[in-house]
């Protein structure tokens, strides 16, 4: 198999059809002779024996064939053909072919002529076929023409043979790319009554990127195509499947089939078999790894895989619906697949490129999806043998011939049938129980359970063919019948809505695990015709409806009873309301509560002295309570509603239906705030609301402390209030936690001044825990909170009032000089700015000014005796241009600074 190159083109593929008889179907494909010296015989389809006499090396593809009777004829690598004795044939050596060749040969019988067969063969350069005649050399065979050619060209690599819809002739198919295009073609060639090759059927318009390196496989019964291409590094075009018209020979409908869920993932596809029913395809895959998208190339280093895949042909859509069967990490190059005449799939094995296993893994059970099909890796050993690539090439449609019957039931009648390739003329029936029958398609009625083994002999194209099936018949629903369903009728008519599907536990134990239909007469049921569509509300026709019901049981196996519909009358029942408080649920104000089942039921039947022997369930509506279905089973959280009652005697007889109101009741209402804030040495008095009937006031330790409306406190502390009110009966509570905070009084934190002449601006903040109003002339006060600015304030003295906004405590004050200065000097004797004095504060109050440089040294001291005024001198001297600092000292000690410009 060449592995080193991918190569976009076209391939032509050929079919050739045979006519031929077949007898003893699947005897052609007794002996299997491949790999390294290995061999396998099915004569025992249960006991398969390995073959170890074989003279063949064929590395990757071969065939064998067998006579009517399963007796080995003679085998091939494409290159030799050896006889039963495992010499070469006469004329059977250096036939054209490629030993190497994925898919080399195929050995077609020659209708008309029992003795003698077609192989076919894959050359490097072409497609030929050589005759053997098996009446020579004692029959040992012997080739007696060679090399016919019948297509020329180097991209030939598949072939595979499956039989025409007419039953005789065989269709022979094989693959070959273009010569204009890189687009590989399919030929349909069809091998005649008498042996003559037609000229083939050519499907050139599909645009299939095939490739010679791969596998081609017809399924059994000729409707499909599987083809594999061996691609190193693309993330597609490995496999695909089409549609085969086995009349016409013409190739339809190309699908692509992914081999991978991951992207940019390179998995390449080899060996192909389909399950005996045509259904199932089964692959071998090879993860080479992930695509280098800069290089369009997989790194040499990448991790390989061998896969063993299930594709569900009836179910594929074309998505990702690959199931993995089996992986083996480093292994490189898997092996072909084929089916086997005892519907077991076989699989070739290898260790590496070069070196054969000594094992050939085995599907069990093909026919079943993802582990059921029973797969063993080392199924066969070979005995000293060795599997390389290749198994032997057959006609696909010797493995059709089947038993198709499934299912069988204890005394149920069941219908027998062949799927084979051909017209049936006759057939022998073996039941396995002691009976048999002639019939085509014969009935049989098992008496008994139990595992019986099934044989049909078949007469098809003149010759017998045998098949068998080991089955197994199971038991039937053993169902009760005559019971009945009761249910409440509002009225006299004897009419009412069922559930059917209440009838179930009254019938049958392990109702759980059946499937049931239901129907208004025996003769549906019996014909599964007109099933009742909406079983868990029907309507009765009649009072006292006989209803059929016809259940089967996992095994498939049916039985069918009838019960009764009955609809008694039954008075409307009046019950009291049930009434939870609305923060029954732990949630305030969401108007809900929590109604408990429990206890409704017991307020139910106190109400009505209903015992405790008859059932009450609860349902959101009348039509549910009736048909039992969405029945209340845990408590319900919910606004006020109606739900409905059933009463059930045993049996689920219905005794009573009824609504009943659940009110959700509303809470005492508490109308307090969180906080309150009250003066020292006065109580706080708090009222409850007068709707309510019942008071409680607790501490933060929760001790009692008022039971009245009213509560009184002079202390700071957390408080619960418990109002209760009863409503309906029903006494609900509620509940609100406040804090009282006792006034102190406040205390000057900080204030800062801003000074500029006559727009002064003051922010005054203060601690306490009130909030407070602010004045600066005791009498209008603003603000509400612990700060406040005071702005366009006129220089002077002026006074901050503070006060807690209930006026509990004392009011706090300060005085504050608010004192104006120019903010330059130019002593120029020009009677403008000659001066700096202080403005807006009587000199009385001051004790004196001092003004400094900018380095802190006393420049001057302005006092009554310079009458508080700066002439921009320091003894006689003006001092240069500069900022210059000053200092008032009042004689209540307070003091002010600032600063301002001396300019020249």
């Amino acid at each position: 198999m060449k592995l080193k190159f991918i190569i976009k083109n076209l391939t032509y593929v050929f079919a050739f059809t045979l006519s031929l008889s077949i007898c003893a179907q699947n005897n052609e494909t007794n002996n299997w002779l491949f790999g390294q010296y290995a061999g396998l015989n099915f004569e025992t389809p249960d006991n398969v024996q390995a073959i170890n006499n074989s003279s063949m090396f064929a590395p990757a593809g071969c065939a064998s064939i067998s006579d009517f009777d399963g007796n080995l004829l003679f085998y091939t690598n494409s290159q030799t053909i050896w006889n039963k004795n495992h010499d070469t044939m006469a004329n059977g050596a250096n036939i054209n072919g490629n030993a190497g060749a994925d898919q080399n040969s195929i050995i077609v019988p020659i209708p008309n002529s029992v003795d003698q067969y077609y192989v076919f063969s894959i050359g490097t350069d072409g497609f030929y076929y050589s005759t053997v005649d098996m009446t020579a050399n004692v029959g040992l065979g012997e080739v007696i023409e060679n090399d016919i050619l019948l297509l020329s060209g180097a991209e030939i690599g598949k072939v595979t043979a499956v039989h025409h819809d007419d039953g005789q002739s065989i269709w022979v198919l094989t693959t070959k790319k273009n010569d204009n295009d890189d687009y590989f073609s399919f030929y349909a060639y069809k091998i005649n009554t008498d042996g003559t090759i037609d000229n083939p059927i050519i499907t050139d318009n599909l645009y299939f990127a095939g490739r010679k390196e791969g596998i081609m496989k017809f399924s059994p019964d000729g409707t499909k195509i599987a083809i594999s291409n061996f691609l190193d590094d693309d993330v597609n075009k490995h496999l695909y499947t089409f549609t085969f018209d086995s009349s016409n020979g013409e190739v339809s409908n190309r699908r692509s089939l992914f081999t991978t869920k991951v992207f940019f993932e390179v998995v390449s596809a080899y060996g192909l078999a389909f399950s005996k029913d045509s259904n199932k395809l089964y692959a071998t895959l090879r993860r080479q790894g992930m695509l280098d998208t800069s290089t369009g190339t997989v790194p040499e280093d990448s991790e390989k895989k061998d896969l063993l895949v299930q594709y569900d042909l009836e179910t594929y859509n074309g998505g990702s619906e690959i199931t993995i069967l089996h992986e083996n990490i480093g292994v490189t190059i898997p092996g072909s697949l084929q089916l086997a005449k005892n519907g077991k799939i076989y699989r070739a094995l290898t260790e590496s490129p070069d070196i054969g296993s000594d094992n050939v893994g085995v599907i069990n059970s093909p026919l079943n999806l993802e582990s059921a099909v029973n797969y063993n890796h080392t199924g066969i050993q070979l005995s000293g043998s060795f599997s390389r690539l290749g198994l032997p090439n057959f006609i696909q449609s010797y493995f059709r011939t089947r038993i198709t019957s499934d299912t069988f039931c204890k005394d149920k009648v069941a219908l027998f049938e062949v799927d084979t390739y051909s017209n049936i003329t006759a057939a022998q029936w073996d039941f396995g129980d002691g009976n048999t029958s002639n019939d085509i398609i014969p009935s049989h009625t098992y008496e008994s359970t139990g595992t019986f083994n099934i044989t049909a002999t078949i007469t098809v194209n003149d010759r017998q063919i045998t098949t068998s099936k080991r089955i197994s018949v199971f038991d039937t629903p053993d169902l009760i019948a005559s019971q009945e369903l009761i249910q409440c009728d509002s009225d006299t008519d004897g009419i009412s809505v069922f559930n059917l599907n209440n009838i179930k536990e009254r019938i049958l134990d392990n109702y759980l695990e059946e499937e049931f239909t239901f129907f208004e007469s025996f003769e549906d049921a019996d014909q599964n015709s007109n099933p009742i569509s909406n079983p868990e509300n029907y309507t009765n026709l009649v009072p006292n409806q006989e209803v059929f019901a016809k259940v089967y049981n996992s095994n498939g196996c049916p039985s069918i009873t009838s019960f009764f519909l009955n609809a008694i009358y039954t008075e409307t029942i009046d019950i009291p309301d049930f009434y939870v408080c609305e923060n029954s649920d732990n949630i305030d104000n969401n108007d809900e509560g929590l109604f408990m089942i429990l206890e409704i039921k017991e307020h139910v039947r106190e109400a009505l002295n209903i015992p405790i022997t008859t059932d009450i369930n609860f349902y959101p509506s009348l039509a549910d309570a009736q048909t039992t279905q969405n029945d209340i089973r845990s408590n319900l959280t919910s606004s006020t509603t109606t739900v409905w009652i059933r009463a059930e005697e045993s049996g689920l007889a219905c005794s009573g239906l009824a609504p009943i109101n659940l009110i959700v009741n509303s809470v005492p209402i508490i109308d307090l705030e969180d906080e309150y804030t009250f003066c020292q040495n006065e109580p706080i008095v708090l009222t409850g609301h007068n709707s309510n009937t019942r008071f409680e006031w607790l501490n933060s330790s929760g001790e009692l402390l008022f039971n009245t409306r009213q509560f009184t406190s002079y202390t700071s502390g957390t408080y619960t209030h418990i109002a209760y009110k009863v409503l309906n009966g029903v006494e609900c509570s509620n509940s609100k936690t406040f804090t009282l905070i006792q006034n102190e009084p406040p205390i000057f934190e900080n204030i800062d001044v801003d000074l500029n002449y006559d727009n002064n601006t003051i922010v005054v903040e203060v601690s306490g825990n009130s909030n407070y109003e602010y004045s600066i002339d005791n009498l209008n006060f603003y603000g509400n909170a612990n700060t406040y600015t005071f702005q366009h304030i006129p220089s002077g003295i002026q006074t901050i009032y503070v006060r807690d906004i209930n006026q509990c405590e004392e009011t706090i004050f300060k005085k504050l000089y608010l004192i104006g200065y120019p903010k330059f000097i130019t002593p120029n004797n020009d009677s403008k700015n000659d001066f700096w004095r202080i403005k807006g504060v009587d000199t009385n109050n001051f004790e004196s000014i001092r003004i400094f440089d900018r380095y802190g040294k006393l420049i001057a001291i302005l006092n009554e005796q310079n009458s508080f005024t700066w002439d921009g001198k320091r003894k006689d001297i003006t001092m240069p241009t500069n900022d210059y600092w000053f200092k008032v000292i009042y004689k209540d000690g307070e003091s002010a600074t600032g600063h301002f410009t001396l300019k020249h």
